[in-house]
């Protein structure tokens, strides 16, 4: 089973182009850093620049996937072979958000999330929705933008079939709000 997956050029490109004009700027500001040999200052004027896209960023979802067991951290997950469950078992979501904010709380930066999720048969018909399937934030000295969410759900007394889980993450900090969809099957 494959994730959804949201490359850098469509952020770009959802960004907008008022974007395009400051990180170009902090683009020619690092070429000229490294033409002086100041390397760390390049990379700091590109981070810079990074974090003017992400503030503008929709909280989206560069990729989301069932996983085989919890993350071990940023991109160190084994995909799940298959997304067939029975009824009962855990059923682990792994999804990397873009465009989430930071708050400043002391000397380290905080983020903030809640999940629900909509359950769907495979036509879309609703059948049943649970607020708050998972809370969750860091504490950091940087606002790193490698985080990832792990959503567990276990659902039991339901009949075989295909559904749709509809993850909805909610951003406390930014306001945002952003989705993404995982099929599974229940034997």
């Amino acid at each position: 089973m494959k994730g959804i997956s949201i490359g850098p050029l469509v952020a770009m490109i959802v960004a907008g182009s008022a974007t395009a004009g400051e990180i170009a700027d902090k683009a020619t500001q690092a070429e000229s850093l490294v033409a002086n040999g100041k390397y760390i200052e390049a990379v700091e004027a590109l981070e810079g620049a990074m974090t003017s896209l992400w503030d503008k960023l929709p909280l989206s979802f560069r990729k989301a996937l069932w996983i085989a067991a919890p993350a071990r951290g940023f991109g160190n997950y084994t995909p799940r072979e298959t997304n067939a469950y029975l009824a009962g078992d855990e059923m682990i979501a792994y999804a990397e958000p873009v465009g989430f904010g930071w708050r400043k709380v002391g000397d380290m930066w905080q983020n903030d999330f809640a999940a629900d999720v909509t359950l769907t048969t495979k036509d879309g018909k609703h059948f049943h929705t649970q607020k708050d399937v998972g809370k969750g934030g860091m504490l950091s000295r940087v606002r790193n933008r490698e985080y990832n969410i792990r959503l567990t759900i276990t659902l039991t007394d339901i009949p075989a079939g295909e559904y749709m889980a509809n993850f909805k993450v909610h951003d406390a900090v930014s306001g945002k709000s952003g989705t993404f969809s995982l099929p599974f099957v229940i034997k």
